[in-house]
């Protein structure tokens, strides 16, 4: 009858609202990113900011040797910025070679210093076990180190990790400090074939992070004519990046390059 007709409709358009409601809660859409290993020419980061990229990792150093400073990712910086990206930058440091890990911080920062960038956070790589050495204590040491000295910079240090790296090379450790932030890596493997999903569902506390702010769910994809891994970061990092990109204004203007706003 009509009273029943009128109850069931009035049933679907109220489930039809619900439904509207919840949607951008399952199909929340986050910004992406991609962190670079080896830098191309400068019209790449024009070609990913027109691809709907938002912000760029670029490595700034690296294990070669005891470690040296990649200046093919600090001479990145400059056009990334200019192109309209957010710019992180990552720290891939050698934990086993002659150099200490202040003398590794200390070479990276006269880098940035004379190509007139300033760092405000900076990204520190934890990751491939094998890299690292069987002491996790030690292992653990040089981290809080590096962290230590980048403080006395004034510059904030994120770690990129998984559970399964920060478990295996510094038995999960916890108490580094609430300013140092997560980005954490989860794939299935190389290529498209192999990305997670671009969300955060996936993410389960371990060490001291309870969230992180940025997820690294695709590794080894060509975008851009590049070999890229792709990344997502939360909202809240994402207008950190915008209120951090406003007040670079007054330092492009001085000839100043400002890096690093996720997670400030």
């Amino acid at each position: 009858d009509r009273s029943k007709e009128s109850t069931l409709s009035t049933m679907i358009a109220q489930l039809s609202l619900l439904s509207t409601l919840l949607l951008p809660a399952f199909a929340q859409q986050y910004p992406y990113a991609v962190d670079i290993a080896q830098q191309g020419p400068s019209s790449v980061f024009s070609c990913l900011k027109s691809n709907s990229y938002s912000n760029v990792f670029l490595r700034v150093y690296k294990p070669d040797g005891s470690g040296t400073v990649d200046t093919q990712g600090i001479d990145a910086v400059s056009p990334a910025f200019r192109a309209g990206l957010g710019t992180e930058a990552y720290m891939t440091p050698n934990p086993t070679g002659s150099k200490s890990a202040n003398a590794q911080v200390d070479e990276l920062v006269r880098a940035f210093n004379s190509g007139g960038v300033q760092v405000r956070a900076l990204w520190l790589q934890v990751t491939s076990p094998v890299n690292w050495g069987v002491n996790q204590a030690s292992n653990l040491n040089f981290i809080k180190s590096i962290i230590s000295r980048f403080r006395l910079y004034g510059i904030t240090t994120g770690i990129y990790t998984s559970s399964y790296d920060w478990q295996q090379i510094t038995n999960n450790a916890v108490n580094l400090g609430s300013d140092v932030k997560l980005w954490y890596w989860s794939v299935f493997g190389q290529g498209p074939n192999g990305e997670s999903a671009p969300n955060f569902f996936d993410f389960r506390p371990f060490g001291q992070w309870s969230t992180a702010e940025v997820k690294q769910f695709a590794q080894y994809e060509y975008v851009c004519g590049l070999n890229v891994n792709r990344d997502i970061y939360l909202v809240n990092s994402a207008s950190s990046k915008l209120r951090a990109s406003r007040a670079n204004s007054t330092e492009l203007a001085s000839g100043k390059i400002i890096v690093g706003s996720l997670g400030l």
